[in-house]
């Protein structure tokens, strides 16, 4: 089948993604790419590179070399004969970020704000927006989390797997464009997991254009669209689900997947 997409379908792009930590290398040349409407699960073992991978995609991390392209929009570059990675301004660095959200393995909520208050914080405080404005889709938010009748509570007044909703809820506030989750379930109890993945799952249902760092490998198999297996800062292997898990051609992504499922 020819491929339809086109470049507005494409999200972001990464090209030639180096990153090191002192003397060590992270990232050692990632290539990908994500289009619209596309849930990409990247998997792999702890130490392997992908947070921080996730993070160099809204700046959390600078990367050393390489290409960031995000709606089209160039985040940061790096010229052929170039040794390191230059930025967009300042001002386009944060309009262009506009179009991530990102939801962390810490549910870092305001302890001090209410469930609404932290839902309507960004949109008022970067967006400009008003009050009366962000609140009817900030409570459309929590109905599409599981949260209806808990918006006037405390953070400390919700299991952690509610605080992770209310988390999802914020980012989307935002409107973005595309979602980032890191390891969203990590801090969660077991019982608490479920909940948090069924959210993600109504997410994928809806075509929202997703990344997810987890190491769910049933929520990969069943709600992404494509999988990446990362090693030691490169991509191992990617493919759809059904491939990926029934068919690995690594030798490695096979070990791995021996050991998790």
């Amino acid at each position: 089948m020819a491929d339809t997409r086109t470049d507005a379908d494409v999200m972001l792009r990464m090209t030639g993604i180096c990153k090191s930590f002192g003397g060590l290398e992270v990232l050692r040349g990632i290539d990908l790419s994500l289009t619209r409407g596309e849930v990409l699960a990247i998997i792999g073992p702890s130490g392997s590179g992908k947070s921080t991978l996730l993070r160099c995609i809204n700046k959390l991390e600078t990367i050393d070399r390489g290409n960031i392209t995000i709606r089209g929009e160039k985040l940061c570059w790096t010229n052929p004969d170039g040794t390191t990675a230059t930025y967009a301004s300042t001002n386009d660095v944060r309009r262009i970020l506009m179009s991530t959200g990102m939801v962390f393995q810490q549910f870092n909520l305001f302890p001090h704000m209410t469930v609404i208050e932290n839902l309507i914080e960004a949109p008022c405080h970067v967006k400009g927006m008003k009050r009366d404005e962000i609140l009817p889709y900030a409570r459309e938010l929590l109905a599409k989390v599981g949260l209806v009748g808990r918006e006037d509570y405390y953070p400390s007044q919700l299991s952690g797997g509610q605080q992770q909703r209310v988390a999802i809820a914020r980012a989307l506030a935002m409107r973005p464009d595309i979602m980032l989750f890191d390891e969203p379930t990590s801090a969660l109890d077991p019982e608490l997991t479920g909940e948090v993945l069924r959210t993600m799952r109504a997410l994928a249902a809806e075509r929202m254009t997703m990344i997810v760092v987890t190491h769910e490998m049933a929520f990969a198999r069943e709600a992404a669209t494509d999988i990446i297996f990362m090693e030691d800062g490169v991509i191992v292997e990617q493919g759809p689900p059904a491939e990926f898990f029934s068919v690995p051609r690594e030798e490695r992504t096979r070990e791995f997947l021996r050991n998790m499922l």
